[in-house]
């Protein structure tokens, strides 16, 4: 009966919400596909958007940014009108390198369909504004989306904007468009196959059905036990989960099984709780109400068991290879190693037909901004045979293909053609010139970014930062590793004076001049200078201390572009080895990742 009820209600909420969408429509000529002759991703100008909405919904928004709970807003495109849009916070570093900062510069998720299934902007139903965080230059997004998409890899679209929230300037971002139904309908024949966004270690694909509901452990601990959500909650209703409507609309409490307690509803709503296993870290975004992974299950048994001898002939009725080969040149030829090959993600897997494709997502750590400790003559002459950050068996999917000859000579093709296309320094330092003088004026103007206008100009031509001695490590944020034991002497002291027993306990904490000299009394020389350079970045760095985002780390943008094609050049032509011959890939230190999750 209950069960009854809840679907009476969805539906009632369902005709509610799709009424006053097509009101919306009615209202507005921008409300379907606007001006046909407008494209949202023009390269060539800067558009102004505008996002007007309550001013308490934006305090909301930004108090309880990780919530990533929609509100409603009005959308401005210059002065194209897109009414009752949803708008909420994206992102995991980005964000939590915001809120960090107490910047307003949040990074924003626009859902043009969330109210109204009929509506959309330009055939798009989302977008996603990228607020520069961990990219000096804001060109990486932009330049690295091209190359992929003149590859002939299925690549989101993006553009540059200047983004208003109410009166409130928030500067230069990146809109791209997303990986979602609509970006599917437009590079593929069906759009109605199972999206995947796999994170975490699922991402690597070194695991199998076997290990599918392996749960995860964190620093030894048990995951915490989340709520199942009400499969009613999680009902799409043509705009969106209907669990995300009724929040917007102030209208949860309507919904009988919603109403339980704080806690709970936090477990089920949270974007950012932990996936408990392989298959949750899977991450099934498309037919969730009904899903079938046994694709999923095929290619990576193939990936992972099957013999050399039938490997090409069984990996081909799962994958299209030449499509993933393109993937893997372009990311290894701009050393994106915030993807697959290197920390696992930021990619998405598409299956449909009983194929599957890959889609590269979220490129403004291209060309070796995020780097896992390679230094950085590592990036300049990244190895192009064994194209992963670390040992090439704990990636199968560059490991298997790239070890068969036949694909490794396509892959090598392709390889060139990257150096002869997109990727020519004819094409691609032209763009960055045009790009750059292009949003010059914008970036000027722009008080909130995290970087200066000098460190815009700067990073267009050289290093950010100069090298150091801890090069190959994020300003900011985890320099070398901090030792995990202390002598007696220094861990009594820190309790003593500091009423702490490890270094990490400290990383928060503000110091006086007066408790920095303290400290240095109570710990060696080396580890002193270590917390150091945790907790305020290198001392050589041009830029404030704390710098947020690996944006410290970039390497300067023409300069890095020209010497990796040159090496990518020397190591297809013999002249510099293309791999250390022994399976260690990039040397990267996966230390991280693997501390956290257990190897399947």
């Amino acid at each position: 009966m209950r069960r009854k009820i809840q679907f009476i209600l969805a539906v009632m909420l369902t005709l509610t919400v799709i009424t006053s969408g097509f009101i919306g429509c009615a209202i507005s000529p921008a409300s379907g596909s606007g001006d046909p002759g407008v494209n949202p991703f023009d390269t060539t100008r800067v558009a102004t958007v505008r996002i007007v909405m309550d001013e308490a919904d934006w305090k909301a928004l930004t108090a309880n940014a990780y919530a990533k709970d929609y509100f409603k807003a009005d959308f401005w495109f210059d002065d194209e009108l897109v009414p009752d849009v949803g708008v909420r916070t994206k992102g995991n570093a980005s964000l939590m390198e915001t809120v960090n900062w107490g910047s307003p510069r949040f990074p924003l998720a626009i859902d043009f369909n969330l109210f109204n299934r009929a509506r959309t902007f330009h055939g798009i139903k989302k977008v996603h504004f990228n607020n520069g965080w961990s990219d000096p230059t804001m060109l990486r997004d932009v330049i690295s989306y091209e190359i992929f998409a003149e590859m002939g890899v299925p690549a989101p679209r993006a553009s540059i904007v200047d983004l208003y929230v109410n009166d409130r300037h928030l500067g230069v971002y990146t809109m791209a468009e997303a990986v979602d139904q609509s970006f599917l309908s437009r590079y593929f024949t069906n759009s109605n196959g199972n999206l995947y966004k796999p994170e975490v270690a699922a991402a690597r694909l070194d695991w199998t059905e076997k290990n599918a509901y392996q749960g995860f452990s964190f620093f030894g601990q048990p995951p915490a036990e989340t709520p199942e959500p009400d499969p009613m909650q999680t009902l799409n209703i043509g705009g969106g989960p209907l669990l995300d409507i009724l929040k917007a609309l102030e209208a949860e409490d309507s919904f009988p099984s919603f109403a339980t307690d704080n806690a709970t509803q936090g477990a089920v709503l949270s974007s950012a709780v932990m996936p408990r296993n392989f298959l949750e870290a899977a991450g099934l975004k498309t037919n969730q109400d009904d899903p079938d992974y046994s694709v999923l299950f095929k290619l990576l048994d193939v990936l992972n068991n099957e013999p050399d001898a039938t490997f090409s002939q069984e990996i081909e009725k799962v994958l299209d290879v030449d499509e993933a080969l393109r993937f893997l040149a372009v990311s290894a030829g701009i050393v994106h190693l915030d993807n697959y090959i290197g920390i696992g993600h930021n990619m998405y897997l598409y299956e449909v037909g009983g194929k599957f494709s890959l889609i590269p997502w979220d490129l403004n750590m291209t060309f070796g901004t995020f780097n896992g400790g390679i230094r950085k003559n590592g990036i300049i002459n990244y190895f192009i045979d064994e194209p992963t950050a670390g040992p090439m068996d704990r990636f199968p999917l560059a490991d298997r293909l790239l070890s068969y000859p036949p694909y490794l000579e396509i892959y090598h093709g392709y390889l060139q053609e990257l150096l002869d296309g997109p990727f020519s320094l004819d094409v691609v330092l032209p763009e960055v010139d045009r790009l750059a003088e292009m949003i010059r004026p914008y970036v000027q103007a722009d008080t909130e970014a995290f970087y200066t206008y000098e460190d815009w100009e700067r990073c267009l031509t050289e290093d950010l930062r100069p090298p150091d001695v801890f090069e190959g490590w994020q300003a900011g944020g985890p320099s070398p590793a901090l030792p995990f034991f202390l002598s007696p002497s220094e861990t009594g002291a820190l309790r003593e004076n500091f009423g702490v027993s490890s270094l990490y306990e400290l990383l928060g904490r503000k110091f006086t001049p007066a408790e920095l000299d303290t400290l240095k009394d109570c710990l060696t020389t080396t580890n002193y200078e270590l917390l150091l350079q945790n907790l305020y970045g290198p001392g050589m760095a041009p830029q404030p201390p704390r710098q947020p985002g690996f944006g410290p780390n970039a390497l300067g943008l023409k300069p890095i572009i020209a010497a990796r094609w040159e090496s990518v050049r020397q190591q297809l032509a013999g002249e510099r080895p293309a791999s250390p011959s022994w399976g260690s890939g990039n040397g990267a230190s996966m230390w991280i990742a693997d501390m956290f999750l257990p190897r399947p």
